[in-house]
């Protein structure tokens, strides 16, 4: 459509460094050489952030006549990097100045960014002369436009073009002296000393826009009382939001709500038993085996608010093909009833597929502790006597623990059905040999004393 139409496309393009460590894991490409390789880079294209690219990457921006868009504030405050501006622009690459959005880049103020680009590549490079003064100006107003495939229109004050300008009023303190000693002066106090309150009229498209600081377009005073209420509907809602895990996982979406409840035991096995031999029982039937190496950090939360679980789930296939599974599960009361032979009716659960990072997820519900298990697992799916259970045998790797362990458990939906299975389990437990001292009434998470604050 943007080839089509013949109007720019805007896509953010190697932000952080794993975007780039994914698409090269996923498409044994950088996200550079695979939009080209897909044709995106035949439209008007500007890319948004491109912190990180390599040198074959900027050759194909310029080749291809990508503009980027240089966001320092945002990359800097996400800490996704130093873009390399003066190396794009060595390769030819138009690079204009940007903000990013709201929630990256809170006051949105362009001279900010102006200032803070042109001093990045300084500290950077070692180099004060590096982008020098005149430069950035012209990435806030001619290269952008060429950025924006835009400069034939907008960018400079040329005939023929759309009147775009500002006035700035150089008479306050913050820019004395002025001085006027190489007809270059005036680029240095617009990019090091000028503030976004120093503007005092916009035109955009021979339009006034605001004069001597006044609004001509807009109504200040509604618009500001307008987001003052919307201001406080997000306060209440964050407030709100924050008082309940569940709530907080909801918002963020990608979450099953139902219900789910497990008859499970857990159980210390001893060296010398054999659980091949529990397998080749008469009465168990294995449907399905994998093998897998779990990472699970736990994050915990103070007053009985709950956990959550952040797994890395690595199955391994043939050879040492791996394939990983990411999930989030909300557990809540650790035990809602307790039958004979120690089986108990565990927590209700939400569970949700984690399709953020697990720093995402740290900094997102700010937990109190962080509890972390790395365990590997072989996984038998069994029926017994006709009802299917799951035999877990787990050998605990971080924290070592004495083991291996076995956990036995099945979902269930109903109170006649969670003790038909918990009778179930305690005869599995009786034909194993195992015995009341081997049963585990902690969660692996709970067999260390306490977890590692943050």
């Amino acid at each position: 459509m943007a080839q089509q139409y013949d109007v720019p496309l805007q896509i953010h393009v190697a932000e952080t460094a794993l975007d780039v460590e994914e698409s090269i894991e996923q498409k044994d490409m950088t996200p550079v050489r695979w939009l080209e390789s897909v044709g995106v880079f035949e439209a008007k294209v500007l890319a948004a952030h491109c912190v990180h690219v390599n040198n074959e990457d900027m050759h194909i921006l310029s080749t291809h006549r990508v503009g980027v868009a240089h966001n320092p504030t945002s990359n800097l405050k996400l800490a996704s990097g130093f873009a390399p501006v003066t190396q794009m622009r060595e390769h030819g690459v138009p690079v204009g100045i940007g903000t990013d959005g709201t929630a990256s880049n809170n006051d949105l103020d362009l001279w900010q960014e102006i200032h803070i680009a042109a001093l990045l590549p300084k500290a950077i490079n070692n180099d004060p002369t590096a982008l020098p003064a005149p430069v950035a100006l012209s990435m806030a107003t001619i290269e952008g436009a060429r950025a924006l495939h835009l400069d034939h229109l907008i960018g400079s004050l040329e005939v023929g073009k759309r009147a775009d300008l500002i006035v700035v009023d150089e008479h306050h303190v913050h820019r004395l002296p002025r001085f006027e000693t190489t007809g270059l002066n005036v680029y240095s106090r617009m990019v090091y000393s000028a503030k976004s309150t120093d503007v005092r009229h916009v035109m955009v498209n021979g339009q006034f826009l605001m004069r001597d600081q006044r609004l001509l377009t807009v109504d200040e005073e509604t618009a500001l009382s307008e987001a003052e209420d919307l201001s406080k509907k997000v306060n209440v809602f964050f407030v709100e939001r924050e008082k309940d895990l569940l709530n907080k996982l909801l918002a963020i979406g990608g979450l099953d709500r139902q219900e789910t409840f497990e008859v499970q035991v857990k159980a210390h096995v001893p060296r010398d038993v054999s659980v091949s031999t529990w397998l080749e029982h008469p009465d168990i039937t294995v449907t399905r085996h994998s093998e897998r190496n779990q990472y699970d950090t736990y994050l915990v939360f103070s007053g009985g608010k709950g956990r959550i679980r952040y797994r890395e789930d690595n199955v391994l296939g043939p050879g040492n093909e791996v394939t990983p599974i990411y999930n989030l599960i909300l557990t809540g009361p650790v035990v809602e009833q307790e039958y004979e032979n120690s089986v108990v009716l565990t927590r209700s659960r939400y569970a949700g597929h984690a399709d953020r990072t697990l720093r995402f997820y740290r900094e997102y519900f700010q937990p109190d502790t962080e509890r972390e298990i790395i365990k590997h697992r072989h996984r038998y799916h069994v029926r017994y006597r006709g009802m299917p259970f799951v035999i877990n045998l787990d050998e605990i790797i971080q924290p070592p623990q004495e083991g291996p362990f076995v956990e036995i458990k099945s979902r269930t939906w109903s109170a006649s059905d969670a003790v038909r299975k918990a009778e179930m389990i305690g005869e599995m437990l009786d034909r194993f040999g195992l015995t009341a001292e081997h049963i585990v009434r902690q969660d692996y998470a709970d067999l260390r004393e306490e977890g590692h604050s943050r």
